[in-house]
Parts: C-alpha cells; structure tokens; sequence
C-alpha cells in the first residue's frame, strides 16, 4: 500500500482464516427476511444440547470461542470490557422466502487470532445446529461442504464429507495483507451499512448518527478486537483518531433507523432495528484513519456483529 495510506506493521501478525460452510436443505421452510442474522440463540442451544454428548475439552473450545475470557495481560484487558467471540459471521441478506430440500445455504465465517484452534470445533457446532433446524427448529439442513478463501478471492475446497476431526487445514492470512489488498482509487469515501447497525449509547439506541457518532463505535470494535484475539495494542493515541474523524466533511447522510424483526410481549414487546443506509466522507484524514474503517467493514460493528449484524461496506467515489 501507498505511504499515502498507513497501514501499522504490527498487523502482519493478526491471523484470520475465512471460511465458507455449505449447508443443504433437507426439508422446505420459510426463511424470514434477515433470519440468518438470528443464529446466536441457535448456537447457545446447539451447544447445551451436545453438552455431555462430547468430550470435555470440545465443549470448552466452543464455550471459549462464544463466550471468551478477557485477555490475561492487564494492558491489553483494559481495551476489552467483554470479549466479543472470535468469529464474524457474514450470512447472505438477500436470502429470504421458501428454501426447498437440496437448496444450499452458505455462511462466510471469519476466525480472527485465537479463534483459529476452534475452527474444527465450530464445524462440529454447525452440523448440530443443522440438525436441530437453522430456526426454532425449523430449517433442518446438513453441512455438505466446507472451503477456505484467501485474501485475493480465491478458495479451496477443504472438506466435502465425512469425519472432521483432523481434515480441516485452512489458507491463513493476515491483515495487513487483506488491507494491502483494498482498493486505493478514491476521493470520496462512501459507507453503506447494509445490515441493521444497533448501537447503544448511555444504554440507549442511536436512531440518527453522524459519523461523528459512527467512528468512535468502529474504533473500539477493531482496538477490542485486536486486543482480545490478537493480543495486540493497535492505537496507542484514540484520541488523535477521534480528532481527525471529527474533521471529516460528512455528506449525503441518509442513516436511518428501520425495524426488522417484531417481538412478542414476552420478550419485551419491542422491534428489534438498527440503522441502514449510507452516507459519504471527504477530508485530507481519510488516509490515517482509513485503515481502520476498512477493518471495521471486516469486523462489522455494534450490537449482534459477530452473527452478521452492523456491516458496511465501502465504495470509493473518484469524482
């Protein structure tokens, strides 16, 4: 990458494996409109149902990896109030409507750090979760094959039935290749959040932001991030990010709240929403901090992101 554009050395030794699972349809259901984004209940419930079927130490990878530990190093676990799973999922959002037997469903699925020894464990959780239905029981499918995608795009197939455990060996890569990677074509900086983005605020949601508002969200989820799977301290100053975020011209801001999946009384009688839509940055700073908002497009931000919630995606405006 152009010195135009600094991308810290340090981040060569941030591992991630992607890896994409393919599960097919072994029954017809009605997939809701963003009813991926629902599967944390799912895996919680996979893992308690298998919990005493499986040995000991694969019911605590999965535990580790779902619920981790804050970082032992008391510098590192002051970035971390509570560790985020080492995953990110990224289901398709357009999937929606009637899914027929042999339909296939794919499911990207990041493992950041750590989160690569758990990666045989997670495929084992996948198949129990396919068993017992992708929701509420419905949906049964079955994981048909799973590969590995580098940071250029292309994949190998790593696994395509039969035993797991021992076969799975994936294409590791690290970030700062990824971002080696990113275009560099721009002027204007565009940011679609194309998932429902929940931040809380004080304890409250955010139905209107700024990026003024956005980037402080965006800054602690890949600071914690790093932190916790990494064991990396990637911005010793955020206050000179902050500042040069609040010096950005922001421009067709069209953020806007929308709900996407209703509650019953029973669980609190209120939707579930999240900000959509886009808005666009220009400014001299966009070089400094843009590395970190194309991790945060990675990484996803805000309440729900490591099952698919809070993405955006980047565009480069060359006008």
């Amino acid at each position: 990458m152009s010195n135009l554009f600094p991308i810290p050395d340090y981040l060569e030794s941030a591992e991630y494996s992607l890896l994409i699972f393919h599960l097919q349809a072994k029954e017809y259901f009605d997939l809701p409109l963003f009813g991926l984004l629902r599967l944390r209940r799912e895996f919680q419930q996979a893992i308690q149902r298998i919990r005493g079927s499986v040995e000991d130490e694969l019911f605590q990878q999965l535990h580790s990896l779902l619920e981790p530990s804050p970082p032992n190093d008391i510098r590192l676990r002051r970035l971390v109030q509570k560790p985020s799973p080492a995953i990110v999922l990224f289901p398709d959002l357009g999937r929606s409507g009637l899914t027929e037997p042999g339909d296939c469903i794919s499911l990207p699925v990041l493992f950041l750090g750590q989160g690569l020894l758990s990666i045989e464990p997670f495929a084992c959780l996948l198949r129990q979760v396919g068993k017992q239905g992708l929701l509420g029981g419905q949906g049964v499918c079955e994981l048909s094959a799973i590969e590995a995608e580098d940071a250029s795009g292309q994949r190998t197939v790593l696994w395509d039935g039969g035993a797991i455990a021992g076969t799975l060996s994936p294409v590791i890569n690290d970030l700062r290749w990824w971002l080696d990677m990113q275009p560099l074509n721009w002027n204007r900086l565009r940011l679609d959040f194309v998932s429902p983005t929940r931040l809380l605020h004080g304890g409250k949601p955010l139905f209107k932001a700024k990026f003024t508002d956005l980037f402080p969200f965006i800054l602690r989820r890949v600071t914690a991030m790093l932190a916790a799977h990494c064991r990396l301290d990637t911005v010793n100053d955020p206050s000179a990010m902050l500042a040069v975020a609040s010096n950005m011209e922001e421009s067709d801001n069209c953020l806007q709240w929308k709900d996407w999946r209703p509650l019953t009384a029973a669980r609190g009688g209120q939707d579930l929403g999240g900000l959509s839509g886009s808005l666009v940055l220009t400014g001299s700073g966009l070089a400094d901090i843009l590395w970190v908002l194309q991790l945060g497009s990675l990484l996803q931000i805000g309440k729900g992101a490591p099952y698919g919630a809070g993405r955006y995606e980047l565009s480069y405006i060359a006008s």
